[in-house]
Protein backbone atom coordinates (compact mmCIF):
# COMPACT_ATOMS: atom_id res chain seq x y z
CA UNK A 1 0.00 0.00 0.00
CA UNK A 2 0.93 3.27 -0.68
CA UNK A 3 1.05 6.16 1.35
CA UNK A 4 0.02 9.58 0.60
CA UNK A 5 3.45 10.97 -0.70
CA UNK A 6 5.32 12.16 1.49
CA UNK A 7 8.01 15.56 1.23
CA UNK A 8 11.08 14.19 0.23
CA UNK A 9 13.00 17.33 1.94
CA UNK A 10 11.53 16.29 4.91
CA UNK A 11 12.84 12.94 4.82
CA UNK A 12 16.14 13.92 4.26
CA UNK A 13 15.61 16.40 7.08
CA UNK A 14 15.02 14.40 9.67
CA UNK A 15 17.82 11.60 8.56
CA UNK A 16 20.39 14.37 8.45
CA UNK A 17 18.60 15.80 12.31
CA UNK A 18 19.37 11.55 13.69
CA UNK A 19 22.70 11.96 12.36
CA UNK A 20 22.65 8.94 10.45
CA UNK A 21 23.44 8.16 6.77
CA UNK A 22 21.17 6.66 4.24
CA UNK A 23 23.33 3.57 4.18
CA UNK A 24 22.32 3.10 7.87
CA UNK A 25 18.91 3.99 7.81
CA UNK A 26 18.71 1.46 5.27
CA UNK A 27 19.66 -0.94 7.57
CA UNK A 28 17.38 0.04 10.31
CA UNK A 29 13.96 -0.11 7.99
CA UNK A 30 15.39 -3.18 5.44
CA UNK A 31 15.37 -1.61 2.24
CA UNK A 32 18.54 -1.36 0.51
CA UNK A 33 20.58 2.26 0.44
CA UNK A 34 19.55 2.96 -3.06
CA UNK A 35 15.91 2.45 -2.71
CA UNK A 36 16.69 5.04 0.30
CA UNK A 37 18.22 7.55 -2.25
CA UNK A 38 15.43 7.48 -4.45
CA UNK A 39 13.04 8.07 -1.51
CA UNK A 40 15.00 11.38 -0.82
CA UNK A 41 14.99 12.13 -4.73
CA UNK A 42 10.87 11.38 -4.88
CA UNK A 43 11.88 8.76 -8.01
CA UNK A 44 9.96 6.21 -5.70
CA UNK A 45 7.32 6.41 -3.43
CA UNK A 46 7.16 5.48 0.66
CA UNK A 47 4.83 2.69 1.58
CA UNK A 48 2.49 3.02 4.45
CA UNK A 49 4.40 0.49 6.25
CA UNK A 50 7.91 1.98 5.26
CA UNK A 51 6.65 4.99 6.43
CA UNK A 52 6.12 3.77 10.09
CA UNK A 53 9.52 2.03 9.83
CA UNK A 54 11.10 5.26 8.88
CA UNK A 55 9.14 7.42 11.50
CA UNK A 56 10.24 5.11 14.44
CA UNK A 57 13.58 4.99 13.45
CA UNK A 58 13.99 9.03 13.29
CA UNK A 59 11.65 10.24 15.92
CA UNK A 60 9.36 11.66 14.22
CA UNK A 61 5.41 11.76 13.95
CA UNK A 62 4.29 10.42 10.43
CA UNK A 63 2.95 14.09 9.84
CA UNK A 64 6.65 15.41 10.34
CA UNK A 65 7.28 13.84 6.63
CA UNK A 66 4.45 15.79 5.10
CA UNK A 67 5.32 19.34 5.67
CA UNK A 68 5.38 21.54 3.01
CA UNK A 69 9.61 23.11 2.60
CA UNK A 70 8.94 26.86 3.76
CA UNK A 71 8.38 29.06 1.33
CA UNK A 72 12.02 30.37 1.05
CA UNK A 73 13.97 26.98 1.70
CA UNK A 74 16.24 26.16 3.80
CA UNK A 75 18.64 27.84 1.97
CA UNK A 76 22.10 28.37 4.04
CA UNK A 77 23.10 31.74 2.72
CA UNK A 78 21.61 33.33 5.84
CA UNK A 79 23.09 30.56 8.09
CA UNK A 80 25.85 30.96 10.69
CA UNK A 81 28.01 29.16 13.24
CA UNK A 82 30.26 29.82 15.13
CA UNK A 83 33.08 26.61 15.80
CA UNK A 84 36.54 26.41 17.94
CA UNK A 85 37.81 23.66 16.79
CA UNK A 86 37.42 21.60 13.32
CA UNK A 87 34.18 19.81 13.02
CA UNK A 88 33.37 16.97 11.29
CA UNK A 89 30.91 17.05 8.42
CA UNK A 90 28.58 14.53 9.61
CA UNK A 91 28.30 16.67 12.66
CA UNK A 92 27.99 20.06 11.41
CA UNK A 93 25.19 18.38 9.04
CA UNK A 94 23.05 16.89 12.43
CA UNK A 95 23.54 20.32 13.97
CA UNK A 96 22.11 22.85 10.70
CA UNK A 97 19.70 19.99 10.45
CA UNK A 98 18.77 20.16 14.12
CA UNK A 99 18.71 24.10 13.54
CA UNK A 100 16.14 23.77 10.56
CA UNK A 101 13.76 21.42 12.47
CA UNK A 102 13.65 24.23 15.18
CA UNK A 103 12.73 26.91 12.70
CA UNK A 104 9.59 25.10 11.74
CA UNK A 105 8.57 24.38 14.71
CA UNK A 106 8.93 27.80 15.95
CA UNK A 107 7.01 29.30 12.37
CA UNK A 108 4.20 26.83 13.14
CA UNK A 109 3.96 28.43 16.95
CA UNK A 110 4.60 31.62 15.79
CA UNK A 111 1.40 31.48 13.59
CA UNK A 112 -0.98 32.46 16.59
CA UNK A 113 1.03 34.41 18.82
CA UNK A 114 2.76 38.16 18.08
CA UNK A 115 5.70 38.82 20.01
CA UNK A 116 5.92 42.27 20.94
CA UNK A 117 9.66 43.83 21.28
CA UNK A 118 10.41 46.80 22.48
CA UNK A 119 13.62 47.01 19.87
CA UNK A 120 14.08 45.97 16.85
CA UNK A 121 17.30 44.28 14.14
CA UNK A 122 18.19 46.38 11.54
CA UNK A 123 20.57 44.55 8.54
CA UNK A 124 23.28 46.90 8.32
CA UNK A 125 25.83 46.38 5.10
CA UNK A 126 28.98 46.59 6.63
CA UNK A 127 29.92 48.43 3.09
CA UNK A 128 28.09 50.84 4.38
CA UNK A 129 29.69 51.88 7.75
CA UNK A 130 33.43 52.31 8.62
CA UNK A 131 33.68 48.83 10.46
CA UNK A 132 31.98 46.45 12.85
CA UNK A 133 32.67 48.69 15.54
CA UNK A 134 30.45 51.53 14.87
CA UNK A 135 27.30 48.87 14.21
CA UNK A 136 28.29 47.77 17.34
CA UNK A 137 27.77 51.24 18.61
CA UNK A 138 24.36 51.33 16.98
CA UNK A 139 23.44 48.64 17.90
CA UNK A 140 23.54 49.89 21.85
CA UNK A 141 22.41 52.86 20.65
CA UNK A 142 19.37 51.44 19.38
CA UNK A 143 18.51 49.37 21.36
CA UNK A 144 19.08 51.63 24.37
CA UNK A 145 21.92 49.80 26.18
CA UNK A 146 23.44 51.98 28.64
CA UNK A 147 26.90 52.32 29.36
CA UNK A 148 29.17 49.90 30.55
CA UNK A 149 29.13 46.49 30.83
CA UNK A 150 25.21 44.25 29.52
CA UNK A 151 23.81 43.29 32.03
CA UNK A 152 22.08 40.39 30.26
CA UNK A 153 22.42 40.13 26.36
CA UNK A 154 20.09 37.18 25.85
CA UNK A 155 17.64 39.15 27.88
CA UNK A 156 18.43 42.25 25.09
CA UNK A 157 18.60 40.31 22.32
CA UNK A 158 15.03 38.83 22.91
CA UNK A 159 13.79 42.46 23.84
CA UNK A 160 14.25 43.16 20.27
CA UNK A 161 12.38 40.94 18.88
CA UNK A 162 14.79 38.11 18.43
CA UNK A 163 14.45 34.38 19.87
CA UNK A 164 17.24 32.78 21.50
CA UNK A 165 17.12 28.96 21.84
CA UNK A 166 19.81 26.86 24.04
CA UNK A 167 19.85 23.38 22.49
CA UNK A 168 22.56 20.48 23.11
CA UNK A 169 24.78 20.56 19.95
CA UNK A 170 26.25 16.66 21.12
CA UNK A 171 29.33 18.52 20.50
CA UNK A 172 31.72 20.80 22.15
CA UNK A 173 33.02 21.81 19.10
CA UNK A 174 30.40 24.33 17.34
CA UNK A 175 29.06 26.70 20.26
CA UNK A 176 26.37 28.65 18.64
CA UNK A 177 24.60 29.33 15.02
CA UNK A 178 22.10 31.79 13.63
CA UNK A 179 19.57 32.68 11.55
CA UNK A 180 17.71 35.36 9.87
CA UNK A 181 15.36 34.17 7.49
CA UNK A 182 13.06 36.67 5.72
CA UNK A 183 10.02 35.20 7.28
CA UNK A 184 10.90 34.59 10.77
CA UNK A 185 12.75 36.37 13.36
CA UNK A 186 16.28 36.51 13.77
CA UNK A 187 16.80 32.85 15.53
CA UNK A 188 19.83 31.87 17.57
CA UNK A 189 20.55 28.84 18.87
CA UNK A 190 23.18 28.24 21.59
CA UNK A 191 25.00 25.17 22.22
CA UNK A 192 23.61 24.39 26.04
CA UNK A 193 26.94 22.88 26.74
CA UNK A 194 29.31 25.86 27.04
CA UNK A 195 29.90 28.32 30.00
CA UNK A 196 28.10 31.52 30.29
CA UNK A 197 31.40 33.83 29.28
CA UNK A 198 31.38 31.69 25.79
CA UNK A 199 27.50 32.19 25.57
CA UNK A 200 27.75 35.82 25.41
CA UNK A 201 30.65 35.69 23.22
CA UNK A 202 29.34 33.27 20.99
CA UNK A 203 25.71 35.28 20.82
CA UNK A 204 26.99 38.67 20.64
CA UNK A 205 29.01 36.86 17.44
CA UNK A 206 26.10 36.05 16.10
CA UNK A 207 24.51 38.89 16.25
CA UNK A 208 27.42 40.74 14.03
CA UNK A 209 26.54 38.23 11.67
CA UNK A 210 22.70 38.46 11.42
CA UNK A 211 23.12 42.31 11.24
CA UNK A 212 26.02 42.62 9.32
CA UNK A 213 26.21 39.91 6.89
CA UNK A 214 23.04 39.52 4.52
CA UNK A 215 25.69 39.35 1.46
CA UNK A 216 28.95 37.81 2.75
CA UNK A 217 32.39 39.26 2.56
CA UNK A 218 35.67 37.83 2.93
CA UNK A 219 36.52 38.07 6.39
CA UNK A 220 32.73 37.21 7.96
CA UNK A 221 34.19 35.89 11.10
CA UNK A 222 37.29 38.56 11.46
CA UNK A 223 34.39 40.57 11.60
CA UNK A 224 32.02 39.31 13.59
CA UNK A 225 34.48 38.91 16.18
CA UNK A 226 35.80 42.71 16.01
CA UNK A 227 31.09 43.08 16.20
CA UNK A 228 31.38 41.03 19.31
CA UNK A 229 34.04 42.78 21.03
CA UNK A 230 32.58 46.46 20.65
CA UNK A 231 29.17 45.38 21.90
CA UNK A 232 30.63 43.88 24.78
CA UNK A 233 33.43 45.26 26.35
CA UNK A 234 33.21 49.14 24.12
CA UNK A 235 36.52 50.77 23.36
CA UNK A 236 35.96 54.26 24.94
CA UNK A 237 34.14 52.27 28.45
CA UNK A 238 37.16 49.42 28.86
CA UNK A 239 40.30 51.34 27.49
CA UNK A 240 41.03 52.83 30.81
CA UNK A 241 40.67 49.31 32.72
CA UNK A 242 43.02 47.68 30.60
CA UNK A 243 46.28 49.66 31.49
CA UNK A 244 48.89 47.15 33.70
CA UNK A 245 47.40 44.54 32.65
CA UNK A 246 48.34 40.67 34.59
CA UNK A 247 46.69 38.20 34.63
CA UNK A 248 45.26 38.75 38.33
CA UNK A 249 43.78 41.80 37.02
CA UNK A 250 41.99 39.90 34.25
CA UNK A 251 40.28 37.85 37.40
CA UNK A 252 39.12 40.50 38.38
CA UNK A 253 37.65 42.18 35.09
CA UNK A 254 36.17 39.22 34.04
CA UNK A 255 32.98 39.40 36.18
CA UNK A 256 32.42 43.02 35.44
CA UNK A 257 32.66 42.56 32.08
CA UNK A 258 30.88 39.17 31.86
CA UNK A 259 33.43 38.03 29.09
CA UNK A 260 36.49 35.58 29.67
CA UNK A 261 39.83 36.76 30.55
CA UNK A 262 40.63 35.31 27.09
CA UNK A 263 38.82 37.57 25.39
CA UNK A 264 39.68 40.24 27.81
CA UNK A 265 43.48 40.06 26.74
CA UNK A 266 42.84 40.09 23.14
CA UNK A 267 40.88 43.14 23.88
CA UNK A 268 44.14 44.88 25.67
CA UNK A 269 45.86 43.84 22.45
CA UNK A 270 43.36 45.46 20.07
CA UNK A 271 43.48 48.44 21.79
CA UNK A 272 47.57 48.85 21.43
CA UNK A 273 47.13 48.57 25.92
CA UNK A 274 50.31 45.94 25.84
CA UNK A 275 52.26 44.84 23.06
CA UNK A 276 52.32 41.53 21.33
CA UNK A 277 55.22 40.30 23.44
CA UNK A 278 53.86 40.95 26.69
CA UNK A 279 50.28 38.91 25.25
CA UNK A 280 51.88 35.92 24.07
CA UNK A 281 53.58 36.24 27.64
CA UNK A 282 50.23 36.63 29.28
CA UNK A 283 48.77 33.89 27.13
CA UNK A 284 51.47 31.70 28.07
CA UNK A 285 51.00 32.39 32.04
CA UNK A 286 47.45 31.53 31.25
CA UNK A 287 47.81 28.00 29.38
CA UNK A 288 50.40 27.42 32.86
CA UNK A 289 47.94 27.54 35.11
CA UNK A 290 45.31 26.13 32.74
CA UNK A 291 42.88 28.73 32.31
CA UNK A 292 43.27 27.95 28.74
CA UNK A 293 41.33 24.97 29.06
CA UNK A 294 39.16 26.43 32.20
CA UNK A 295 38.89 29.72 33.70
CA UNK A 296 38.51 30.64 37.11
CA UNK A 297 35.26 32.73 38.14
CA UNK A 298 32.48 31.31 36.52
CA UNK A 299 30.01 33.62 34.75
CA UNK A 300 25.83 33.03 35.33
CA UNK A 301 24.27 31.38 32.78
CA UNK A 302 21.56 33.17 31.11
CA UNK A 303 18.06 31.88 30.27
CA UNK A 304 16.15 32.67 26.97
CA UNK A 305 12.53 32.93 28.08
CA UNK A 306 10.96 34.43 25.03
CA UNK A 307 10.14 30.80 22.95
CA UNK A 308 9.26 29.50 26.27
CA UNK A 309 6.22 32.53 26.49
CA UNK A 310 5.54 31.69 23.17
CA UNK A 311 4.65 28.06 24.20
CA UNK A 312 2.70 29.22 27.76
CA UNK A 313 0.64 31.57 25.53
CA UNK A 314 -0.79 28.84 23.25
CA UNK A 315 -1.47 26.79 26.62
CA UNK A 316 -2.64 29.71 28.84
CA UNK A 317 -4.52 31.76 26.35
CA UNK A 318 -5.12 29.18 23.55
CA UNK A 319 -6.41 26.57 25.31
CA UNK A 320 -3.56 23.68 23.89
CA UNK A 321 -2.33 21.31 25.75
CA UNK A 322 0.91 19.69 25.31
CA UNK A 323 -0.22 16.76 22.55
CA UNK A 324 -2.18 19.39 20.54
CA UNK A 325 1.25 21.40 20.80
CA UNK A 326 3.34 18.18 19.83
CA UNK A 327 0.57 17.89 16.41
CA UNK A 328 1.11 21.27 15.86
CA UNK A 329 4.65 21.53 15.62
CA UNK A 330 4.60 17.57 13.89
CA UNK A 331 7.02 16.91 17.24
CA UNK A 332 6.82 13.72 19.28
CA UNK A 333 5.15 14.58 22.39
CA UNK A 334 8.04 13.62 24.92
CA UNK A 335 10.56 15.69 22.41
CA UNK A 336 8.39 18.94 22.60
CA UNK A 337 8.24 18.43 26.70
CA UNK A 338 11.80 18.54 26.97
CA UNK A 339 12.61 21.09 24.32
CA UNK A 340 9.79 23.64 24.94
CA UNK A 341 7.79 23.33 28.62
CA UNK A 342 8.49 24.52 31.83
CA UNK A 343 6.96 24.39 35.23
CA UNK A 344 6.18 27.88 35.45
CA UNK A 345 3.88 29.85 32.76
CA UNK A 346 4.43 33.48 32.34
CA UNK A 347 2.02 35.90 30.20
CA UNK A 348 2.99 37.24 26.57
CA UNK A 349 0.79 39.68 24.68
CA UNK A 350 -1.20 37.43 21.89
CA UNK A 351 -3.13 37.76 18.49
CA UNK A 352 -5.23 35.17 17.00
Amino acid sequence: MIAEKINPAMLVLARESKGITQSELAKLISVSQANVSKFESGMLEVSSEQLGKIAHVLEKPESFFFQPTPQHGFASNCLYHRKRQSVSVRDLRRIIATLKVYRLEVANLLRSVEVEAENRFHRMDIDDYDGPELIASLVRRSWSIPTGPIDNLTRAVENAGGIVIKCSFKTTKVDAMSQWAADMPPLFFINSEIPGDRLRWSLAHEIGHVIMHQIPTNDIEGEANKFASELLMPKAEIAPELNNISIPKLARLKPYWKVSMAALLMRAGQLKKITQRQKEYLWTQMGSHGYRRREPVDIPIEEPVTIHKIVNAHITELGYSAPDLSNLVHSLEDHFRSKYLQEKTTRLRIVS
